[in-house]
């Protein structure tokens, strides 16, 4: 982020590390660089329920003084570039540039969680586990094949995706065969999906393809060096593991400078 000069420091931290509870005011301000967070609430009835996925460029803590939010964990290890709170706090109110850019992160996140608050009344749960394949091709590793199909690294959890999606480990199972018989999605290995044709599986999820400037999900990684350079890739790719998930060392990059349309799929 140009403009905010001060101490840095990189911090790692392990899968399923709290970095804060419920009751608890945000401890840290950074930028996530690798990995995943999930944010997430235990219902009254026991249950948890994960609000969303912080993705590598989000910003994180308590950015606009908004006090306490809903926990948040590791989703796999990570790591964030951490900020010194005053530094940041004279920052945004001092540097104009840095404060729109700060504003627009956060209307940037609110509009993500619109869009999940909308699919969790809108879409049943088949439809929302199906959505969420295609939306996580937006901020997981994707390698895309010569005959159209894309290859997608699913990185979090099944438990995690279940829980986002409001749904149970035995319907994503359902659901993936149901995808398998249809020849639209095959499974590699237990987190690895070949998607035939991604426009199909948005339709049948409910999904519109259209443009959305504001965008729910969208960074411009993770992506592979062959992806960047248009190189073709071997069918072989089925046997490699996943591709980094890191921004650029030393990246403080957000909002607009590390985001672009969701592949133009939008919820109808």
């Amino acid at each position: 982020m140009k403009g905010l000069n001060g101490p840095l420091r990189i911090r790692t931290v392990r899968n399923e590390t709290r970095l804060q509870d419920e009751t608890e005011r945000p401890k840290i301000i950074g930028i996530l660089r690798k990995g995943y967070l999930r944010t997430e609430r235990i219902l009254m009835d026991g249950r948890r329920s994960v609000f969303g996925f912080i993705v590598p460029g989000d910003l994180i803590g308590d950015i606009m003084g908004l006090g306490f939010g809903p926990a948040v964990v590791a989703a796999t290890d990570a790591e964030i570039c951490i900020f010194e709170p005053a530094t940041f706090r004279h920052a945004i109110t001092t540097d104009k540039a840095i404060r729109a850019e700060v504003l627009a992160e956060v209307m940037r996140q609110h509009t993500r969680q619109l869009e999940m608050v909308w699919r969790r009344g809108a879409l049943n749960s088949k439809e929302r586990i199906m959505a969420f394949i295609v939306l996580a091709a937006e901020f997981m590793p994707v390698e895309p094949l010569p005959d159209g199909s894309i290859l997608l690294t699913m990185q979090v959890s099944r438990k995690d995706w279940a829980d986002f999606c409001s749904s149970t480990l035995e319907t994503i199972s359902r659901t993936l065969t149901y995808l398998s018989e249809r020849s639209m999605l095959r499974s590699v290995t237990p987190s690895r999906f070949l998607i035939r044709d991604m426009g199909s599986l948005a339709e049948l999820a409910g999904l519109d393809r259209r443009e959305d400037r504001k965008g729910m999900v969208i960074t411009d990684g993770p992506r592979s060096s062959k992806i960047e350079n248009n190189e073709p890739i071997s069918p072989a790719i089925l046997a490699k593991g996943p591709s980094d998930t890191s921004l650029p060392q030393g990246a403080m990059r957000t909002g607009g400078a590390i985001r672009r349309s969701y592949n133009g799929y939008h919820a109808h």
